[in-house]
């Protein structure tokens, strides 16, 4: 009896066990958060698509972020430090918080703004600090003109055509 109760006790216990975890989930970079409001759901859309592709070849998140305004909580710190400053550590902090691997895009509104933070695993070989500075002088150049999913598109597409070119390096 004993032998027969183990046979129906141990499945059990393994389907217990198993069966709450579920299907595995691919990983994403999370689609574009456009707080802000500077994009046409079109090319939020074709952004999110090309950010999935980006990934799927890469392994490399493109995160981007958009604000209204800094936050509120952020206030005090913005009018106490270098507006440069207090951007690049807000950028960095966002990487942080978000789990990043790759590169990170923040865009407000008011005050004006456009940074930009690679990771450091990523700005090794894949996206250097130089690819930094023509992304941001890329899309900066849009959006000075109020084309904004022309920035963001063309944006996407300049990380793309880099992480494709440095990976044969």
């Amino acid at each position: 009896m004993p032998s027969s109760a183990c046979r129906l006790v141990i499945p059990v216990l393994l389907a217990a066990w198993l069966g709450p975890a579920g299907p595995a989930w691919a990983v994403f970079p999370p689609p574009i958060k456009d707080e802000g409001k500077f994009f046409s759901a079109e090319a939020l859309d074709k952004a999110n698509k090309k950010i999935r592709e980006v990934y799927e070849r890469y392994l490399k998140d493109v995160v981007i972020e958009t604000f209204p305004a800094i936050p509120a909580d952020q206030e005090k710190k913005a009018k106490e430090q270098d507006k440069k400053e207090f951007f690049a550590q807000w950028a960095r902090q966002r990487v942080k918080d978000l789990g990043v691997n790759g590169i990170y895009v923040l865009i407000c509104k008011k005050p004006g703004r456009l940074e930009v933070e690679v990771t450091d695993e990523a700005r090794k070989k894949a996206f250097t600090r130089d690819d930094r500075g023509k992304l941001i002088k890329k899309m900066f150049e849009k959006f000075r003109d109020k084309k904004f999913d022309e920035g963001l598109l063309e944006g996407i597409d300049f990380v793309a055509s880099t992480l494709k070119a440095n990976a044969g390096k």
